[in-house]
This record gives structure tokens, sequence and C-alpha cells, in this order.
């Protein structure tokens, strides 16, 4: 039963919203990830998500607090002409550096194996919950977040295969819930 009411709570607030991955980041491997700021085609791209989400009336974007996120909710909230506000709720999975591993980390978390030093899943559920939960109620709203934290969410709500769906994401990206499933907003053309 409790199951059942999270699933009806979690479609709920998700029809305001519209879900966002950040755009592309210029990669500085000196640099924590959620340090690095939007690469020049990162900005660009932001741009064209903007002009996409126009006809659907947000009326503010929350974001991350990590650079690549925050610049692309600057960026889609200046076209549409609505505020941000900064969650740190949203921000990405907390996790050591991987390297070049990437890739395989991010798969095999997603598949539910115990990766050292990462956040636990349900803690980034229950996170983006609250989160979806403090900005929804007041009529469409965009949040920017993290890959990897969109696709535990997702899963959460038995909406998606999380580490297909991560593999397919692009930067930006953007997805909002019809009362079935998910539909994707947005996709790159690169």
């Amino acid at each position: 039963m409790y199951v059942v009411t999270l699933m009806t709570h979690g479609e709920q607030i998700l029809r305001n919203a519209v879900l966002m991955r950040h755009a592309e980041p210029l990669v500085e491997p000196n640099r924590p990830p959620a340090e690095w700021h939007l690469s020049s085609q990162g900005r660009s791209f932001s741009y064209e998500l903007a002009t996409c989400l126009n006809a659907i009336g947000l009326r503010r974007i929350v974001t991350s607090p990590e650079a690549k996120a925050a610049e692309t909710a600057a960026v889609v909230a200046d076209v549409l002409g609505v505020s941000v506000i900064v969650d740190d709720r949203l921000r990405e999975v907390r996790r050591p550096w991987t390297g070049s591993h990437f890739d395989s980390a991010v798969a095999s978390y997603l598949k539910g194996e115990r990766q050292e030093g990462w956040e636990p899943i349900r803690a980034v559920v229950s996170r983006l919950q609250d989160s979806l939960v403090n900005h929804t109620g007041a009529g469409p709203v965009g949040l920017v977040t993290h890959g990897t934290a969109m696709a535990c969410l997702l899963d959460s709500l038995c909406l998606v295969e999380p580490a297909k769906f991560w593999s397919e994401l692009t930067m930006p990206d953007a997805w909002t819930f019809d009362g079935e499933r998910i539909l994707r907003l947005y996709l790159t053309d690169t």
C-alpha cells in the first residue's frame, strides 16, 4: 500500500514539472565536476532548449547549485523571462571521482550495485522528491538537475530502466510526465 501511495504522489508532483539535465560542461579534470562551467556549445544548446520550452509556460526554474546546472538554468530563465531558485536537493549524486571508469560506475550504481563512497539511491530519490513537492504546487516549473539523479528519481517511480535512460540522455535534455509515461521534450542534434 505504501508503494502505491508513493507512486501516486510521485506522479502528481511530476505533472507540473519539466525535468531538465544540464547542458554540456567544459570538462576541467583538475576541478571537481560540481565546479565545471558550460562549454560554448552547452551555452548555445541551452538557448535552443529554452526556445523549445517557451510554449509550456513555465513559471520559474529551480536548479542544482552546481555551476553547469545553474548556468543552464540562467540561460533558460533569461529567455523565458522567469526567475531562478537554487535548491541543493537537485544536485548530482555525491560520489568520488571515477575518471575514465565513469560510465561503467554509473551503470553499476543504477543497477543497484553498491559503489564505495556513492550517495545511497534512496537518499537521492528522497531529496529530489522533496524538491518536487516544494516547488511544483504553483504550476509548471522547470527543474535543472543531473543525469544520474534524474535516472534514480524516474526509476523509483517505475517510469524508466535507469541505466538505459541515463545512457541515452543528452546535454541538455528535457522530460515531462503526461499521466502515463515520461515524454522527451528536447533532444540535442549531436
